[in-house]
């Protein structure tokens, strides 16, 4: 139990959900003095407090799993939040049309109001730190401290001699299940005869084992092309590429090209097969550089492969 308040994270959730309990078990013992003393009006039947009472209990419960590790069950307090809101937007409803009188104001800051502030800063806290985790994976895997050679494709090829070799266009794709990543992959395949004729070695970097991935990449003929297996984004991170952000991942453009990708190519969302927050990217790398990027600054960004072909200026490669 002590281990629950080393943050105070973890203190405002612990009492949020000691909070919830008590007064769900109040309730449930004492719903006609809750009905008659706190609101005080007599119309509000008892089977709402019943109600109330029981989504309370589980809300607490779940509050006192979340206290525990924050960070790993963020979607609960997330769910909470949501519940303070849609009680919150409820009651102002109701009071625009004159179901709810200003008695009903304490219910709503006693349960909901005053726990929603704690609740949102937990979010925005576990929401930031996945950034600063970000950075500092960032710096510890650098290109210059993990170079090509340290890293092999999936049937035993070592990244640094390929890339001595010719080109290589490195792809990393978004987790599998991404209506985006579907949509990549069909173009990957669809400029990979021209981006091969040009002298340029494709890289597939995944976050899944490669048995996991090959069901994915063999639907786009894509299976026989070099692939990187990185479930722990060390590679990811090597190249800079970050975790994105909410607009990023949630933004009205995403939506809007979801929608797109849905009606127009019939790319759906899936159950996920890797980080779904991981941002993608595209790196052509000749003699030890990178001489073209494609950095998505959303996750419904749209790659022109062809961008890649012209890369041969000062080339040394046969």
């Amino acid at each position: 139990m002590i281990a629950i308040f080393k943050s105070k994270l973890n203190a405002s959730l612990f009492i949020s959900a000691i909070y919830f309990v008590i007064w769900s078990l109040v309730v449930i013992m004492f719903p006609s003095i809750l009905n008659s003393v706190v609101i005080e009006q007599g119309f509000t039947p008892v089977v709402f407090w019943d109600f109330m009472s029981l989504v309370t209990f589980i809300l607490g419960i779940g509050l006192f799993i979340a206290a525990g590790n924050p960070h790993r069950h963020w979607p609960i307090i997330l769910m909470v939040s949501l519940f303070h809101l849609a009680m919150i937007g409820g009651f102002v409803f109701g009071y625009t049309i004159g179901f709810f009188n200003n008695l009903f104001i304490r219910f709503i800051i006693l349960n909901h109001l005053i726990w929603l502030i704690p609740n949102a800063i937990v979010l925005y806290k576990v929401y930031r730190r996945s950034f600063e985790t970000d950075e500092m994976l960032m710096d510890t895997f650098s290109s210059e401290q993990y170079p090509l050679s340290l890293f092999d494709t999936t049937d035993g090829r070592n990244l640094g001699e390929m890339h001595e070799e010719k080109p290589l266009m490195l792809v990393f794709l978004r987790h599998f299940g991404c209506p985006f990543c579907k949509e990549s992959l069909l173009q990957l395949a669809e400029h990979r005869r021209q981006l091969e004729a040009e002298g340029i070695g494709i890289v597939l970097v995944y976050m899944v084992d490669d048995k996991t991935a090959e069901a994915y990449l063999t639907e786009y003929g894509l299976n026989d092309v070099a692939q990187v297996s990185d479930p722990e984004e060390i590679f990811y991170k090597s190249f800079r590429l970050k975790r994105g952000s909410f607009l990023q991942l949630f933004g009205l453009k995403v939506w809007v090209r979801w929608v797109e990708l849905a009606f127009r190519k019939k790319l759906f969302n899936t159950k996920p097969a890797g980080d779904v927050a991981q941002m993608p990217g595209i790196f052509l790398l000749q003699e030890g550089k990178v001489v073209k990027e494609f950095v998505h600054k959303s996750v419904a960004d749209s790659p022109d492969y062809t961008f890649f072909l012209n890369y041969r200026e000062n080339s040394s490669y046969n």
